[in-house]
């Protein structure tokens, strides 16, 4: 099936000074200093916790943490809530947004790498999250690309993280599936 409706993406794509169709890399790493290199072409990303229904588009680089949308009958890719998949964890996939917007206003602070702390570090994490400040340890050039791309989408940062992240787990987790090497250690 062929997946259409990456406008945002496309928009995102545009902000690093690259158009994705005429990039020769397969990843691009302009956002690298804020966890978010951008895949040319969003795929299945495989690993075997890698939900078989969404499309891999971007990386923190670390780890193998890896962001999709998930692939939904009816949705366009730019309205596909999205999956943070923690290949080293105990809860490998998250739903870190509604759709791209949403995942964008959730890193819009603190940057993109440190989301995988929603899942290792919650009780400390999820309250800096809450403040809704750049991180302490943000660079000026960091806090430059996350301003850039606030700005460039009108995003507002998330309010209480904990009940959001919830709320999107109880709504989307059932619609994930999996390969048969998949195995979850908590739920």
């Amino acid at each position: 099936m062929k997946r259409c409706g990456i406008r945002i993406l496309e928009k995102l794509w545009l902000l690093t000074g690259a158009k994705r169709a005429e990039f020769l890399d397969s990843e691009n790493l302009f956002f690298d200093s804020i966890g978010l290199n951008l895949f040319k072409n969003p795929e299945c990303w495989g690993y075997w916790c890698t939900p078989t229904n969404t499309l891999s588009f971007a990386t923190t680089s670390g780890d193998g943490v890896h962001f999709g949308f998930l692939c939904m009958e009816g949705l366009s890719l730019d309205e596909s809530p999205i999956v943070m998949t923690l290949p080293s964890a105990d809860t490998s996939n998250i739903i870190v947004g509604e759709n791209l917007l949403d995942f964008l206003s959730l890193g819009c602070r603190n940057g993109y790498f440190e989301l995988e702390q929603i899942e290792y570090q919650p009780e400390l994490h999820i309250p800096i999250m809450d403040s809704q400040t750049y991180s302490e340890e943000a660079t000026r050039e960091e806090i430059k690309l996350l301003k850039a791309i606030e700005s460039e989408f009108n995003l507002k940062p998330w309010g209480d993280h904990a009940k959001r992240l919830l709320e999107l787990k109880n709504k989307y987790n059932d619609l994930l599936e999996y390969s048969d090497e998949f195995y979850e250690l908590t739920t």
